[in-house]
Formats: C-alpha cells, structure tokens, sequence
C-alpha cells in the first residue's frame, strides 16, 4: 500500500496544470479551473463519506482506500478497530472465566451498585438468599428485608461483617446462619459475600452452652467450699499461723473461681441476648463517681489517683449496669497493670464524626503491637504483663466489648509499650443525650 502523504498533493497538482491548459486552449482558464475544482470538492466528499461508513462498520475487514492520505487515514482507522476488538474479546473473556470462577466459588457473591442495586449474582448467593434471575436491578435491601442487614448497609465500617439468620425457604437445603461482608469493587460497585456459617454457628451454640452448663455446675460445690474454708479459718484464728496462711490462699482461689464463674455466666446471658433496656437516660460522671468509690481502696494501696474530665451534664442513653460493669473492668485493668503512685485518666471527648467517647487512660508498662487484637478473646492474657500481675480473669475485655456491642459501640485500643495504654468505648452520636 502506498501511505506516501504527498500522493495527494502530486495528484491535485498535476490535474490543475492539465486543468490550465485545458482552460488556457479553450479560452476560458478561469470558467474551467472553477469547474474543476467544484467537481474535485465533490469527489473527495465522497470520499470522505466512504470513509465515515466504513469506519462504523464492525464486520468489514476491507480497507476502501490504497493509496495516498486517505488509504494513510484508513488504515489508522483500521488498526485502531482491530486493536479494539482485540481488547473487547479478552475483557469477554476474562469476564466469562471470572463468572466461571464466582460461579463455583463456595461462598455466595452478589455485585452492588453504590445505590445496592444487584447487577450480578452466583448461584450460591441465590441459594442463600433467596434470589431470582429477575431480581437483577432491584435493590437488594427491598428483597432481604432483616433489621441487621439494612443497618449494616447503612453504617458500613471498612472490613465489616455481621452475622444474621438466613432467609426461609421450603426446601431440603437450608442455611440457618449467614455471614454478609460488604467490600469495594471497582470504581462504583460493591461486592457482597455471603457465606453460610450455620455449622460454625452450632459448634459455637454447643461450647456456649457447655460453658453456661459448666458454670452452673461448679457455683454451688465452690459455694460450699467456699462456706467450709471460711468456717475453717474462724475455727483456727488463734491457731498456727502457718493453717491460718494456708486456708486464706485457698479462700482466695476459690473467691477467684467464683469471679471467673459469673463473668462466664455474665458472657453467656450477653451473647444469648438476655438483656435489660439499652435507653435509660444515664448520667455517666454519677456512674463514673460510683466505680471511684468501689475502687479507691485498691488504687490507695498503690498509691494512683483518679482524674476524671467528664461533664456534670452528661448523659447517655444506655443500660446503666452495662455501663458500671465497662467501668469497673476498665478501671480495674488500669489499677493492677498500672505503674505504682501513677494517675488513672478517665475522660470524655466527641470525635471528628460526632461520636462520643469515653476514654480511660493509664501510665503502665503498655502493651506491644502484636496483642492488641487480641486483648478481647476470652482468657488472652499478655505473658509480660502477667509476671508481676496475676490478677484477673481474662474474661474482662471481653465482657467490655460484648457490652458495648449491645449499645452499637466499639472497644478501641491504643497503647505504646513504656508509656501506658488508652482504652476508648465510642458510641454513635444517637447515643449522646443532648
């Protein structure tokens, strides 16, 4: 092909010379060197309308010109139609392996616009949540209408995931417990994952209630005991002191097994939902005042003090036993991990999103990195702080964050090691009593 720009421009020159002669031979150059000129506007619109065409089609292969700027203009046009094509195969392609691969993934994914209407489900999502194929472009809160679920698409947090009970449906396979998690996908979409956990669900159901059943066992026989052992220590209290010692370490366990039992049984009625009113108007510096009272004894021993910065005014609407249970562990924790004659900071502030916080704040040790996310397990004690402290259960983080939980809070941890640690209790703004 010849792609030579200047074809054009030889072409047009050598016809206007033809055209001069012609015109100066009959007399009437300028007549006919208009003509020519009008005739050879005509022909490259033609051209030029040829080419529009054919570059809209998708099937022609044929490139209309095979010389000169437009055979040039053409083939530019055509590599570009080919290198599209190219490109809209492998994106079909690689969006068929894709559906291929959700297709068979074991877990049910569902593609959300940002206004949560479904463009694209797997067959597992339909399963578990009951879908149709003419469900596509509905939004998906108008189809799995469950409380948990709207609040979760409202209030979406970053790596967020609730656990909810499935939709019903009459047939042989069934989920009973589902977990959503929400993520981002692509530049206006979402991705929901959806996967059944009824069988996690159930073991956890049957460690509960060991747990709860264990718990009730072990009170009255450690209630005995307990009755026996202080009876002992009446009897004896002018004898050896070596008995006397004895019998007091055992009382000590056993108040201590007694403790680990009703935070156990305290766990158990939380997670079972057994729950008093989350809205009683509660004046937080009256309960803060209480939790002192109760604990001032121990922090005089070693020698801390409490500094609280909290409103007279403030009031929040929750559970006020929740409330002092938070307090008491937290305030607890910072007493025996705390260094001796340091100060207790307990305080109050709202966040850049308008959500309040309470805070308690000490100068221990600190705790590393590496045990932060795990300082809520049940019975998770860091080792280094335990040395020289075996107070406690490990059971009063997670009580903390499953109380907060009920009052749509968050437990948050800050700590630096050989400064000290700030545990935060956020709560939603519609919390705050104005």
């Amino acid at each position: 092909m010849n792609i030579n720009p200047n074809h054009e421009r030889n072409v047009l020159l050598a016809w206007l010379l033809a055209t001069g002669a012609l015109g100066m031979l009959l007399g009437y150059p300028a007549e006919v060197l208009a003509l020519f000129l009008l005739v050879y506007i005509v022909f490259q619109y033609r051209r030029l309308q040829d080419l529009y065409k054919w570059s809209k089609k998708t099937g022609d292969h044929d490139v209309p010109f095979e010389d000169g700027l437009f055979g040039q203009i053409a083939e530019g046009i055509y590599q570009s139609k080919k290198q599209r094509l190219a490109q809209k195969h492998s994106v079909k392609y690689q969006l068929e392996r894709f559906k291929k691969l959700i297709s068979v993934f074991p877990d049910g994914v569902v593609i959300l616009s940002l206004s949560n209407e479904i463009r694209w489900f797997n067959d597992q999502a339909a399963r578990l949540l009951i879908l149709k194929k003419e469900d596509t472009g509905q939004p998906i809160n108008h189809l799995v209408r469950h409380p948990r679920f709207t609040h979760f698409l409202k209030n979406l947090k970053s790596d967020a995931a609730i656990i909810m009970e499935a939709p019903v449906v009459e047939t042989n396979w069934s989920a009973e417990k589902i977990e959503i998690r929400l993520l981002p996908y692509g530049d206006n979409e979402r991705l929901l994952l959806i996967r059944d956990v009824t069988k996690v669900e159930r073991t956890n159901q049957v460690r509960k209630d060991f747990v709860s059943n264990a718990s009730h066992e072990l009170r009255t026989p450690l209630t005995v005991m307990k009755g026996y052992v202080e009876m002992l220590l009446a009897s004896t209290a002018n004898e050896k002191a070596q008995v006397s010692a004895s019998l007091r370490k055992v009382d000590q366990q056993v108040v201590k097994m007694q403790t680990m039992i009703e935070e156990l049984l305290t766990l158990s009625r939380l997670e079972e939902g057994k729950i008093e009113s989350l809205n009683n108007v509660v004046n937080i510096r009256g309960v803060c005042e209480q939790v002192k009272a109760e604990l001032e004894p121990a922090a005089q021993k070693r020698q801390q003090s409490f500094n609280f910065d909290i409103p007279a005014s403030l009031n929040l609407k929750v559970n006020k036993s929740s409330v002092l249970t938070i307090m008491r562990n937290l305030l607890g924790n910072a007493i025996n991990y705390s260094d001796k004659k340091g100060d207790i900071n307990v305080g109050w502030l709202i966040d850049e999103p308008g959500n309040g916080v309470l805070y308690v704040k000490d100068k221990g040790k600190g705790i590393a990195a590496r045990h932060l996310a795990r300082l809520t397990e049940r019975f998770y004690r860091v080792a280094e702080n335990n040395v020289m402290n075996k107070t406690g259960t490990g059971l009063g983080l997670a009580i903390v964050k499953h109380e907060l939980e009920r009052h749509e809070a968050q437990l948050i941890i800050d700590s630096t090691e050989g400064e000290g640690s700030c545990f935060q209790c956020v709560f939603p703004s519609e919390r705050i009593e104005s």
